[in-house]
């Protein structure tokens, strides 16, 4: 009876170790006849080239085989939940719009995962042309692809055509589909919104004081939620000197150098312009950073830059910019409520400013080009003492997602794009760098060979724009 029983498990296990072999075997063999029917290269992506999911090894390459068919899952799956709120707020016929923006961005994820060549756009919006006359150029080129397209290039596409789905909508245009994550974001880190607006509060005009501020800023770019949505710890302004493990390249003190004692005449009283990365609690430290800089009068205006579109899940757009504000005014945290009141002031006086959206910001193409694509644009930055380009996307788009090599110095990737100093605040998630000590990223390699996708690393890396 015993040896019956034994000889039933073993051929029970033995048949669920082949089904389970065969089951990797089938993936492992799909995963191979993808990568050689779409050209994916097992080599490293070459020095001086655009990054691309065309090498198997690198960010891009699982970006568009994981994360965004996760990001577009994660995206149905939240309009599934939220149908019957949206449904109370514009109506029943919601209902039905919202069906064919889930089977549209169905149709997206599979194109994504099976490689299809990109689509033009046929939207009456402003944006549609110049999209389409890029895309052309693509193909033209043969990277119209998401897997032979520069990454940079298909990632901004990606957010472009979910935007589309929602500009088919003649309910649903206007609605935020990642705006209850941000919201849900900023909600849950009161705590920690309350403990550093204390820990910031007697802050002085000093260059230590400046640095603390300027790194609250940088280390506020770890919470983003497309790719780690870890938050700090309420902690974070006594713990903040031991994050100088993880600066890799710290031009603080430059920065401060240059509002202090550098300033040209031309851009003096200094404006700072300050290019937003994510909703939550970076912009809310991105906030107080423009504080800072009146308060202490190292500037006399702050602009704050945004995107015109949802965009990378986290990114701040105007509706991000004013929730915020309007939630701190009517916070019955009479802290919340003090700093929302001095905001209130500082806008309706222009000291800040929300600049008006611009298209360029969401456009595929690197800052490279503003001065062609957006002259306008380029001018007024052009006026500030100093603009800050906050995160991942900002310093990708500064570099032009070209794979420098990690030593070449920071203002020789921008590619001629200075319009005033630049002052780059990044906790490193994808694998693009430059700027770097001699040794340094081997060093890191060795230690972990995925440490810039982490977020755990950072750079304040500063470009200086010499004036006449």
């Amino acid at each position: 009876m015993l040896d019956d029983v034994s000889i039933t498990i073993a051929d029970s296990l033995s048949g669920e170790s082949f089904s389970t072999a065969h089951s990797k075997g089938t993936i492992s063999s799909y995963a191979s006849s993808f990568d050689e029917a779409n050209n994916i290269s097992e080599l490293p992506a070459p020095l001086r080239e655009p990054l691309s999911a065309k090498y198997k090894h690198s960010f891009a390459y699982a970006t568009f085989k994981e994360r965004v068919p996760k990001i577009l899952l994660d995206l149905i799956d939240s309009l599934q939940k939220q149908e019957d709120r949206i449904i109370e707020k514009y109506g029943s016929y919601a209902h039905f719009e919202l069906r064919r923006i889930i089977w549209s961005l169905n149709i997206l994820r599979t194109e994504v995962l099976e490689n299809k060549p990109f689509k033009y756009f046929y939207d009456k919006t402003p944006d549609s042309l110049e999209w389409n006359s890029f895309i052309k150029h693509l193909t033209n080129r043969e990277r119209n692809q998401w897997f032979s397209a520069q990454w940079l290039h298909a990632e901004c596409y990606l957010y472009r055509r979910i935007w589309r789905a929602f500009q088919r909508s003649e309910l649903l245009k206007d609605f935020d589909y990642f705006g209850q994550k941000k919201i849900c974001s900023a909600r849950n880190l009161v705590y920690l919104f309350r403990a550093v607006l204390k820990g910031v509060s007697k802050l002085k005009r000093s260059r230590k004081d400046f640095v603390t501020m300027l790194k609250l800023s940088l280390w506020a770019n770890r919470c983003d939620l497309s790719i780690t949505s870890d938050s700090p710890s309420d902690q974070i302004m006594q713990t903040l000197k031991q994050y100088n493990r993880h600066l890799l390249v710290d031009q603080s003190i430059e920065v401060y150098r240059l509002l202090t004692r550098d300033l040209h005449s031309s851009v003096t009283p200094a404006m700072v312009d300050i290019i937003l990365d994510n909703a939550g609690f970076e912009l809310f430290a991105d906030l107080l950073l423009g504080v800072y800089l009146i308060d202490t009068r190292l500037a006399v205006r702050v602009r704050y830059h945004v995107k015109a579109i949802p965009y990378y899940v986290s990114d701040v757009t105007a509706n991000d910019f004013n929730w915020m504000l309007n939630f701190l005014l009517n916070s019955e945290i009479p802290e919340f409520a003090h700093l929302g009141r001095k905001l209130r002031y500082f806008m309706k006086h222009d000291i800040f400013a929300l600049y008006e959206t611009c298209k360029f910001w969401t456009r595929p193409e690197g800052f490279r080009c503003m001065r062609q694509l957006a002259p306008c644009l380029y001018v007024q930055l052009s006026f500030s003492a100093l603009a800050i380009f906050k995160g991942d996307l900002n310093y990708r788009k500064l570099l032009d997602d070209i794979n420098w090599n990690s030593t070449t110095p920071f203002p020789d990737c921008l590619g001629g794009f200075l319009p005033t100093s630049l002052c780059a605040l990044r906790c490193i998630k994808s694998d693009l760098y430059c700027g770097m000590p001699n040794c340094l990223v081997d060093l890191l390699m060795l230690d972990n060979p995925k440490w810039m996708c982490t977020g755990e690393k950072a750079v304040i890396q500063l470009a200086f724009k010499k004036r006449p």
